[in-house]
């Protein structure tokens, strides 16, 4: 878990307490004084509650009371807690560096007509001098099933560019990962190969992921074979040292890395991940760190 994400909670967690703390101590003090003298408790009840306690005292007694106005002042520090991440994972692209004009790319993607094709679609994946310029995808039950279908529920190749429902769609995560089928003419991730070329790696070092209000622009720092591992589950990118450990095993996998470019903990992550040929025991990995953003120029009609 990263410093932001563990702050954010041990902040909650303190709010939660501060708040319940006293809820806490007047139920006990209503206990106590419910096991001494009944009526004494249900007066307090009425005074700490008002015409609230009133009511439910009557039902179920003091202590039941309690326990619904405890849960319910839970509830509702939970909900503006849920509110706030909310709120701040919605500003964190506006934070990112801006991007030099000369790297733009424009962000043309027509996502109105997209939706109206498809309504999962949420971002637009561009990998220049390869054939990748696609939609992404997420479903919002099944991980699997636009790995079998097409962006229009045709099922079977090539099947779509996605991600699995552990990844949020605003590419917040520490690692997000983007699948898409090796195809033999090179669409989906097949053209992803070409970074198996040394050149072709020193040549093509960016990836734009196209969203409907801007665009983020990532390096790519690593192309290489990594072994077959579940990635989402094989370690956590929230935490610094399951981070660097990801960091580093691709550095000593087959394959290239750009020295000139040292992803660090709390650099965002974008893993294209595709498989190689007949190969069960490794995956192909094209991996870059988001290095900015920029705002849409073109109005979504």
């Amino acid at each position: 878990m990263n410093e932001r994400i563990r702050q954010k909670r041990k902040h909650v967690r303190n709010r939660i307490l501060l708040l319940l703390g006293p809820l806490l101590v007047v139920y006990l003090a209503v206990a106590v004084c419910f096991s001494v003298k009944s009526g004494q408790a249900e007066a307090l009840l009425e005074e700490l509650l008002g015409e609230e306690g009133k009511t439910l005292q009557g039902g179920a007694g003091p202590q039941t009371a309690m326990i619904a106005k405890v849960q319910r002042a839970k509830t509702e520090a939970v909900t503006r807690n849920e509110e706030e991440e909310e709120e701040e994972e919605e500003a964190w692209q506006d934070r990112l560096p801006k991007v030099d004009p000369s790297l733009q790319l424009p962000n043309t993607v027509d996502f109105a007509a997209l939706w109206e094709q498809n309504e999962d679609v949420y971002a637009w994946i561009t990998v220049p001098g390869t054939l990748v310029d696609y939609p992404v995808l997420q479903h919002p039950t099944d991980d699997e099933y636009y790995l079998h279908h097409t962006i229009d529920h045709i099922e079977g190749l090539p099947g779509s560019i996605y991600s699995e429902t552990i990844n949020v769609k605003d590419f917040s995560d520490m690692n997000t990962i983007l699948y898409g089928h090796n195809m033999k003419n090179d669409t989906m991730f097949g053209s992803l190969h070409d970074y198996e070329k040394a050149a072709f790696f020193a040549e093509h070092p960016y990836v734009y992921i196209h969203l409907p209000e801007r665009t983020l622009l990532y390096q790519i720092f690593a192309a290489v074979k990594f072994r077959s591992v579940y990635l989402p589950n094989y370690l956590d990118y929230e935490e610094e040292g399951d981070y660097t450990a990801y960091v580093e095993e691709l550095k000593e996998s087959p394959g290239y890395m750009n020295d000139m470019v040292e992803p660090s903990f709390g650099n965002r992550l974008l893993t294209l991940h595709t498989c190689i040929g007949h190969d069960e025991n490794h995956r192909y990995l094209v991996v870059a760190v988001l290095k900015g953003a920029y705002e849409r120029e073109v109005d979504i009609q």
